[in-house]
């Protein structure tokens, strides 16, 4: 009893410190003590007002494509990740990491997208800024930011050099839109006890579709087919599956990779946990088959 009454209050003591550090030197200082924001976002849970700050880091923006003839804008989420300053450090502003869903984008398309990133944040071409007044008040200079990555990759690290015209954002544009309304509709809270956006994310990211006429002129036949690279190894369904065999592939699929509980799919009486899982597999295949 004494040594958990021990450890008990050293757990605290670690706590309360690192309550102070976030208070006195802010957020970032005190991720870095703790091996991240993840980490530092579970410590706090016991202080609201803290954990309110750290949603706060989180934004929208725009960016902004000059066509001939038009504005195209994409519509980017943000979140700021770090503290830049200037020689003196007499002057800070939000370091920025960009976010948006690149499973519909094929190795082509994301190099065309990185590109067309770099110019637009090289141009200042960029509107429709949405941050929190919070975040803001965290600098001293809050209405300015760098964006220093996309999707956590550095684009000062960009090792393509890609051309593109007019209609090539076009196509992008067109692309992203329709993915990202459609995400938009279909976004929900991810937590222990609701997988469904973490399969759904885990499916988009890895999924390919190929199809194939089997039949003749006037009779056509058509067969798609799903892939899943996973690690290095190959999963396939397809539409000569039934759906009760394209979910039992594609629940085994997740459980050995470690992104879902062990489950029965074949149960009579599912259990909630099941029932999400089933629900996010079928959501997924009705996009994409």
């Amino acid at each position: 009893m004494r040594e958990l009454i021990r450890h008990i209050l050293h757990e605290s003591s670690v706590l309360s410190n690192i309550v102070n550090v976030v208070r006195d030197e802010g957020i970032f200082a005190a991720a870095e003590l703790v091996g991240g924001i993840k980490n530092l976002e579970k410590m706090l849970k016991p202080f609201p007002e803290l954990t309110e700050m750290m949603d706060s880091l989180k934004g929208k923006m725009n960016l902004i494509y000059h066509s001939n003839k038009e504005f195209i804008e994409f519509p980017v989420r943000f979140e700021i990740v770090g503290v830049k300053k200037n020689t003196w450090n007499t002057n800070s502003w939000p370091q920025v990491n960009l976010i948006y869903d690149d499973s519909y984008f094929d190795e082509d398309e994301k190099e065309l997208f990185e590109q067309f990133v770099y110019h637009t944040i090289g141009d200042l071409n960029i509107g429709n800024v949405d941050i929190k007044p919070e975040a803001r008040d965290m600098y001293k200079d809050g209405y300015y930011m760098q964006i220093d990555f996309l999707n956590g990759k550095n684009l000062e690290n960009l090792d393509h050099d890609v051309e593109y015209f007019d209609e090539d954002i076009k196509h992008l544009y067109r692309k992203y839109m329709e993915n990202n309304k459609l995400n938009e509709s279909i976004r929900l809270t991810e937590n222990e006890e609701d997988p469904t956006q973490k399969i759904l994310n885990f499916l988009r990211r890895r999924y390919k579709v190929e199809e194939k006429d089997f039949g003749w002129e006037d009779h056509p036949m058509l067969l798609k087919k799903i892939f899943f690279n996973v690690d290095g190894e190959t999963y396939t369904i397809s539409t000569f599956q039934n759906k009760r065999e394209q979910i039992r592939v594609i629940t085994d699929m997740l459980i050995i990779h470690n992104v879902i509980e062990p489950i029965d799919p074949y149960e009579r009486q599912l259990d909630p946990y099941t029932q999400k899982v089933i629900r996010a597999v079928k959501l997924f295949l009705n996009q994409v088959m």
